[in-house]
C-alpha cells in the first residue's frame, strides 16, 4: 500500500469493531480493504457518471468546473485519480474565508445574486465572525465548536434575532457550497447547531411608534418646510419627490423611474425600481429593475395608487416647470438635462432636512409607515387594500407598518372617558329603580 495515501482513520471507519483482538492481513487482504476505501471516498465525492466507453475500449468521467475530461484504460485507475484529485482538493488549505470567497463568486456569477446582495452578505459575515475564525480550515470545524462561538459572539454583540439568523444563515450557506459544489467537506457542521438556544442573547427591544413614524403634525411640518426650500430655487425636483412621496407612500427606490406614461386612468403605476451598485475602483453605478421589490420573485405587473387631488397638484407643478424650462424627459423626476433622478441624492437630502428639523426619523421608509397609520388606518381602510397601495403582504402591514398614533391615544381616552361614564349612569339607574316601592 502506498505510504500516506490511507489514513488510520480512514481504514478504521471500514473495519468493524474488533474489540482488543489483533487480527493479521497478507498482502493481498490490505489491498482489498485499500480498495473498498478508494471505492467508497470517490463514491461520496465525486457526484459524475463514471461509464465505460466500449467503441474506444476506456472509462470515462469528468471533474472540476469548467469540466474536464478525465480517462483511464482500467477502472481502478480512474478510481485511484479520482481519489487522489479530491483528497489533494481536501488536503488544501482552504480557510473558511476563502471557501467564502468563492461561494459569492457562485452566488454572483452562476445564481445571478446582486452585486449589493452580496455585499451585504460579506458585511455580515465579517461583523459576526472575527479574523481568526474566518481563517481556520473549513474542514476544522464541528458543531460544539460553531455553538460555542455562536454562544459567545450573541453574548458580546448582543446582535436583534434577524441578525443572528441572517449570520447562521450566511455560514450554513458557505458550508452547503463547500459540501455540494467544492466537495471539499464530508457533511455541513451548522445544520447540526439550532439557533433557538441564543435567541435569549439577542437584544428584543422594539422600537416605539415615535421613533418610526412621524406625527400627522410633523409631517405638515416637512410639507411646509420643503416648500419653503423650494421657493428658493428654480427647480428642485428632489423638494417635489419628498412631496410625493409622503402622498404615496413609495419605496425610495420606486421614485426614479417613474415615468409620465405612468400615470394613467387607473392611477400611477408602480412597477419598477432603481437599484445602485457599488464597484470597487469605478464608484456607484445606477440601473433599472423592472420589478419592484415585493415581486422579485413572483411578478404581478405592479400596483397602482389612486391620483388624489394632492397628487395630481404635485405632478402638474412639476409638468408645468418642466414645460417652462424646456426639460424633455420621460421620467416625471429628472433632473434639467433629463436624467433620472438619484435615489442616494434624495436620501441624503431627506435625512439632512430631518435632522436640521430636529427628527430622529430621517428616512424615506417613515413616510411609508406614516401614511398607514395616520391616514390609511384611520379611514378604514381594509388591511388588505393598505397591503396592495403599499406594494407588500397583509402580513408585513400589520407587523411592522401598523403603529398607534399619539393622536390616536387621546381618542380612545375620550372614547373609555364615556364608556365609564356610560356605565356608571346604567348602574346608578339600576340602583335607584331596586329603591323604587312596587306597586301594590
Amino acid at each position: 500500500m502506498s505510504k500516506n495515501l490511507i489514513s488510520q482513520n480512514e481504514i478504521s471507519s471500514f473495519m468493524p469493531a474488533l474489540g482488543n483482538d489483533i487480527i493479521y492481513l497478507d498482502g493481498e487482504e490490505t489491498s482489498k480493504i485499500e480498495r473498498m476505501i478508494k471505492e467508497k471516498y470517490v463514491e461520496a465525492h465525486h457526484s459524475r457518471d463514471i461509464s465505460f466507453l466500449e467503441n474506444k475500449n476506456y472509462w470515462r468521467t469528468y471533474t472540476g468546473t469548467p469540466r474536464k475530461e478525465v480517462t483511464r484504460r482500467n477502472r481502478e485507475d480512474l478510481i485511484d485519480y479520482l481519489y487522489k484529485y479530491y483528497k489533494a482538493r481536501e488536503n488544501e488549505t482552504s480557510s473558511l474565508q476563502e471557501v467564502f470567497n468563492r461561494s459569492q463568486g457562485y452566488r454572483l456569477n452562476i445564481l445571478n445574486r446582486s452585486e449589493n446582495t452580496v455585499e451585504r452578505d460579506r458585511q455580515v459575515f465579517e461583523r459576526f465572525y472575527d479574523k481568526n475564525f474566518r481563517m481556520k480550515p473549513i474542514g476544522w470545524f464541528n458543531d460544539e465548536y460553531i455553538s460555542r462561538y455562536i454562544n459567545k459572539r450573541s453574548k458580546e454583540l448582543n446582535p436583534k434575532e434577524r441578525a443572528l439568523k441572517d449570520s447562521l444563515l450566511i455560514l450554513n450557506r458557505i458550508f452547503e457550497y463547500a459540501l455540494k459544489q467544492e466537495k471539499i467537506i464530508s457533511y455541513n457542521p451548522v445544520q447540526c447547531v439550532d439557533i433557538r438556544n441564543y435567541y435569549k442573547k439577542c437584544d428584543s427591544t422594539v422600537k416605539s411608534s415615535e421613533k418610526k413614524i412621524f406625527t400627522i403634525e410633523e409631517i405638515e411640518a416637512i410639507k411646509a418646510r420643503i416648500k419653503a426650500e423650494m421657493s428658493g430655487k428654480q427647480y428642485d425636483i428632489i423638494g417635489y419627490a419628498m412631496l410625493f412621496s409622503i402622498e404615496t407612500g413609495v419605496r425610495v427606490a420606486e421614485i426614479p423611474p417613474l415615468r409620465w406614461s405612468d400615470i394613467t386612468d387607473k392611477g400611477i403605476h408602480i412597477h419598477a425600481q432603481q437599484r445602485m451598485t457599488r464597484i470597487k475602483g469605478k464608484g456607484r453605478t445606477f440601473s433599472e429593475l423592472s420589478y419592484t421589490k415585493n415581486e422579485r420573485l413572483h411578478p404581478k405587473g405592479g400596483r397602482f395608487f389612486p391620483i388624489t387631488d394632492a397628487i395630481h397638484d404635485i405632478l402638474d407643478n412639476v409638468r408645468e416647470m418642466q414645460a417652462a424650462l424646456g426639460i424633455s424627459s420621460d421620467f416625471i423626476f429628472c433632473d434639467e438635462a433629463g436624467y433620472w433622478l438619484n435615489k442616494e441624492t434624495y436620501s441624503q437630502r431627506l435625512r439632512r432636512m430631518c435632522k436640521r428639523m430636529g427628527y430622529d426619523i430621517t428616512n424615506n421608509h417613515a413616510f411609508r409607515m406614516s401614511l398607514n397609520s395616520n391616514v390609511l388606518i384611520p379611514l378604514g381602510i381594509p388591511v388588505t387594500e393598505r397591503a396592495y397601495l403599499l406594494g407588500h403582504s397583509v402580513e408585513i402591514n400589520e407587523r411592522y407598518y401598523s403603529h398607534m398614533r399619539i393622536e390616536s391615544l387621546n381618542s380612545l381616552k375620550e372614547l373609555l372617558n364615556q364608556s365609564i361614564h356610560a356605565r356608571s349612569r346604567s348602574n346608578l339607574i339600576r340602583f335607584e329603580s331596586k329603591k323604587i316601592p312596587q306597586a301594590l
